[in-house]
């Protein structure tokens, strides 16, 4: 089934600026907010929820920044799993320098907000 751009554009967009704003995570992974998660469920969030991962399907015609700023979110995503990532208690992630690269790759917003 070919992907809704707006419909994808809207849920990416949603998870990424999360991502992307440790405070918002912070209250949400403690329990202080009235959303709440986990790093796992930022992980269901990316890859099943929002489908972040099928940024280079055609029917979404990003252009060649897009898809590379697309790559490389998911790339930090995947090499953050590699060492444990979303197993780790919340307190770790929120600060791991690792964590920071997947919040600084969230910025691919930056390039798909104006379509949003």
């Amino acid at each position: 089934m070919p992907f809704i751009k707006e419909i994808w554009l809207k849920n990416t967009c949603e998870v990424l600026d999360a991502i992307a704003d440790p405070n918002f995570l912070r209250d949400a992974w403690s329990g202080k907010s009235r959303y709440v998660s986990s790093p796992d469920e930022i992980y269901n969030n990316v890859f099943s929820d929002a489908v972040i991962d099928e940024y280079a399907d055609p029917d979404l015609d990003l252009d060649e920044a897009q898809k590379a700023a697309g790559k490389a979110f998911i790339d930090s995503m995947q090499a953050f799993d590699s060492i444990g990532g979303p197993e780790l208690p919340w307190q770790e992630v929120i600060d791991h320098p690792g964590w920071i690269e997947v919040r600084e790759a969230a910025k691919f917003l930056d390039l798909l907000k104006p379509q949003a």
